[in-house]
């Protein structure tokens, strides 16, 4: 079987990661059918370690002063034979309040010069009450992308510049590609929420009206078109956490 690693960067928002963590591992799960053997490796150094732990997730233990670091530290685990007896063919840096819905990855890239984005996702707004699709027209698409073990190897298995706060999605590509200048980019598209990001309040870096600016249709329900391509306990339990942020 291939396998496959969502690399997942947490700080704070315990209670939104760890309904994204638990869809991840039905994720993980579920592309068992597609011949894929799937985990994850979260990267944090709070009570997220403790849901990833549960979910049956690798951990590593990193201070959240640069992200770009923790993405490294996940991908060099995950794909680096030196830390990794069975590294993973392939990886996928991913948020912490991000889903991905299990089709999107039921191929993955099969050569060396090739590598996989979406540029169709969903962005959920801060109160939980508006759903955009969205059309990232960035090349790779939106920041959660699939790279092959074999075009992170020239980069010493860490793509990242070591000292980002911000940006790290846009630096691994950029170092990614320089190393491999034939890659070659392929979208994907199976729903328009293939890929989820649920915004909080403050607590992330591009919010709502940065992201709407990419939207394609008008906002809808979340939870009504959610509930028509993800499982209904992640559904559910996505909509009584934004429930209980709006004052009674």
């Amino acid at each position: 079987m291939e396998t496959l690693w969502f690399v997942v960067p947490a700080h704070g928002r315990v209670d939104l990661a760890r309904v994204c963590l638990r869809q991840l591992r039905r994720t993980c799960d579920a592309l068992e059918e597609y011949g894929i053997e799937a985990s994850a490796v979260v990267i944090a150094d709070d009570a997220n370690l403790e849901t990833a732990q549960e979910l049956g997730f690798a951990t590593v233990e990193r201070d959240n002063r640069w992200l770009s670091r923790k993405f490294n530290d996940g991908i060099q685990l995950a794909t680096d034979p030196r830390y990794n007896p069975r590294p993973a063919d392939y990886v996928v840096p991913c948020g912490s309040d991000d889903w991905v819905a299990p089709e999107a990855l039921s191929s993955l890239p099969d050569r060396p010069d090739e590598a996989l984005g979406f540029s169709r996702c969903a962005f959920v707004c801060e109160d939980g009450t508006k759903l955009i699709e969205a059309n990232v027209s960035y090349r790779g698409g939106i920041g959660v992308r699939v790279y092959r073990r074999d075009s992170l190897e020239a980069v010493g298995f860490r793509p990242a510049d070591e000292d980002r706060a911000r940006g790290c999605d846009t630096s691994i590509l950029v170092n990614v590609t320089k190393q491999n200048p034939r890659l070659k980019w392929y979208d994907r598209f199976v729903h328009p929420c293939q890929v989820v990001d649920f915004k909080s309040p403050g607590e992330q870096l591009n919010d709502w009206d940065a992201v709407s600016v990419w939207g394609i249709a008008e906002p809808r329900d979340p939870w009504e078109t959610l509930l028509e391509l993800y499982p209904d306990e992640s559904v559910f339990a996505m909509r009584e956490l934004y429930a209980a942020r709006v004052p009674a």
